[in-house]
Order: C-alpha cells, then sequence, then structure tokens
C-alpha cells in the first residue's frame, strides 16, 4: 500500500489559507513595539536588526530611511524583518505547527526536518528566501536558534497574520516540511520561471491524483495581481474557508483556484499526463535515474526517501515522456 499521506493533506486549510493570502497585498504601520533597527554609520547604510526576545542582530542594507524601530504588531504580513528585505522576493513557503499528541511530527523531527530543508536550500535554492508559517506552539526559543543562524529564514506567525499580503514577493513556492528540495525539482522549477506562466504544480508518482499538491506547487504573483485581488476575497469567505478542514489545502486549491488557472499554469507530469485535468502537462525535464523507481524515489517524497522497502511505481507512460526521450522508462 503507498501511504496515504503521500495525497493526505499536513496542513491546516486555514492556515493555508493565510499563507496564500500573505502574498497577495500588502499593509505597513509603524509602532513603538518590540524590535530594533541599528544604523552602523557605515557609508554604505548598513543596518542591523534586533528582533524580541531573540539576542542575536541580523544585518540589513540598502534601507531608504533611517527608521530605528521595528514594529513586530499583528499587522506584520510576516515580520518586519522580511518586509525590509525588500522587493523581488523569492520564497520557499512552509508550514510548521502542532506539537500536540495527534500532530503529524514531535517537536524534535520536525527541527530536524527543518535543518534538513535548509540544507538543501543552501545548496539548490541560494538567493531565495525560507519562509516558516507556524503557529502559537512554536517556541520563541526555535525560532531565536534558526533566525539567529540562517539570515535567509524568516519565521511567520500565522496567528497573528493581517489580512493582507506582499507585493515585496516575486515568487513563491510551497513545500512540505519533511520533503527534501532537490536537482530534479529546481530543473522543474527553472522550466516554469522561464515559461512566463503565473502558476505551477508538479506530480511525480501514480499516486499524485490531485490537480494540486499541497506542498508541490507555486505562483507568481507579480504576475497576476487582478487573481489576487479574487482569492483574497475568497479566502475572507470564512465559511468557504472552515468548509475545507477535512480536504485541507489540496480541496481548497482543487476548488477556488484550480478552476481559474488552467491556461496560466505549467503541471509537470510523469505518470497521470492522460489524465483530463492533465491536458497542459509536460514532461519533466530530467531523466529518474535508476534505482528510483525500484525505491520511491519521487519529487515530494517524505524524508528518508528512496528506500528500498519502500512501494515500486514502475515505468512512466510514455505519453508521459519528453518526445525527443521516449526511451526514459524511468522519467
Amino acid at each position: 500500500m503507498v501511504p496515504t499521506r503521500l495525497i493526505a493533506t499536513k496542513k491546516s486549510a486555514t492556515v493555508f489559507c493565510f499563507i496564500l493570502l500573505s502574498f497577495m497585498f500588502i499593509s505597513n504601520r509603524k509602532s513603538a513595539n518590540s524590535s530594533y533597527l541599528l544604523n552602523t554609520g557605515k557609508k554604505e547604510q548598513t543596518f542591523i536588526y534586533r528582533r524580541r526576545p531573540c539576542s542575536c542582530s541580523r544585518p540589513l542594507s540598502q534601507q531608504d530611511s533611517n527608521e530605528l524601530i521595528i514594529d513586530e504588531t499583528p499587522s506584520s504580513l510576516c515580520s518586519q524583518y522580511s518586509t525590509l528585505r525588500g522587493f523581488h522576493q523569492r520564497i520557499i513557503s512552509i508550514s510548521m505547527f502542532g506539537f500536540a499528541s495527534k500532530s503529524v511530527f514531535d517537536r524534535n523531527s520536525s527541527t530536524t526536518y527543518l535543518h534538513q530543508l535548509i540544507a538543501d536550500m543552501n545548496k539548490l535554492y541560494p538567493n531565495w528566501i525560507l519562509r516558516v508559517y507556524h503557529d502559537s506552539t512554536i517556541e520563541s526559543k526555535l525560532v531565536c536558534s534558526v533566525e539567529c543562524t540562517y539570515d535567509h529564514v524568516d519565521f511567520c506567525n500565522a496567528n497573528s497574520l493581517g489580512r493582507l499580503g506582499d507585493n515585496h514577493v516575486d515568487i513563491m513556492v510551497s513545500r512540505d516540511l519533511d520533503s527534501p528540495l532537490t536537482l530534479r525539482e529546481l530543473a522543474a522549477v527553472d522550466e516554469w520561471i522561464s515559461s512566463g506562466k503565473a502558476w505551477h504544480t508538479m506530480r511525480d508518482h501514480p499516486m499524485h491524483f490531485v490537480v494540486m499538491l499541497g506542498g508541490m506547487w507555486g505562483f507568481r504573483p507579480a504576475l497576476n495581481r487582478t487573481f489576487s485581488k479574487y482569492v483574497l476575497q475568497t479566502i475572507l469567505n470564512r465559511s468557504l474557508v472552515t468548509g475545507y478542514n477535512g480536504r485541507g489545502d489540496q480541496g481548497f486549491l482543487s476548488d477556488n483556484i484550480w478552476p481559474h488557472i488552467q491556461n496560466q499554469i505549467i503541471a509537470h507530469d510523469s505518470y497521470l499526463c492522460r489524465e483530463p485535468y492533465s491536458r497542459n502537462s509536460r514532461p519533466w525535464p530530467t531523466r529518474r535515474l535508476p534505482p528510483s523507481n525500484d525505491t520511491n524515489c519521487f519529487v515530494g517524497c517524505s524524508r528518508p526517501c528512496c528506500q528500498p522497502s519502500k512501494y515500486p511505481f514502475g515505468e512512466c507512460p510514455t505519453a508521459c515522456r519528453p518526445k525527443n526521450h521516449t526511451d526514459w522508462a524511468m522519467c
């Protein structure tokens, strides 16, 4: 049997909606509350940022203002540090929450997964920023430990997000905490960005039979602000959003996003390219090297991936292979 978690959501639909919403519009307010931005006095205008209760500081350059106090009020779209990074951000977005008795991950495994994901990102996405959307179960000790170690990681409290979003972001991709970032995935993302399409989704397993998996899609907000407004209105419909608690983010994407973006999306699909919802799909740009199919290696797998004991899934259909590489039985 294939684990149901291949297709089942690992996130709360409500938290997911806040995450998606946070990339749509922007709000900024100033108050004398919490964090400090200190001018070092150097000609290049380098500032030092400190968020309470963390004891470390983080560098910020090329500021347009001499504002010294950073607002960490609930109106912040992620954190003021993320806002002060400026425009044209490329974001990898994950959720990390629910350290309760019934949570999918415990605290130790979640922390391990996070550090592994950051290591992957350093190798494959060196100019991107990781946003970790979390709830109140994530302690400031963990937030400070990670943010003080990695300047390119921002924690965003989903419980405190204002109902506005972030036009500082050019590109965002949604990923799962326990799934590794891979060269195969990166090649697909690069092809999507080069295409000029606003949306991206990936399916890389015979059981990926939903239109958009919660941890395998991307969006370029700057290419479609009009649709961003529609998403805003949809998410603010609380009766609609709460109806997805059982189906999660994938249900929300399928019902409210997918019907409107089919001409604006690239879908990389290795097994289900003949399905009705895959009419705009294309082959993956890289070959899955052996023994990947025999050991369940695929984009979106849960760590530890590529284990011989896991369910094998065989050759991909000829129709899903690149036209100039029909010999790629493991495509």
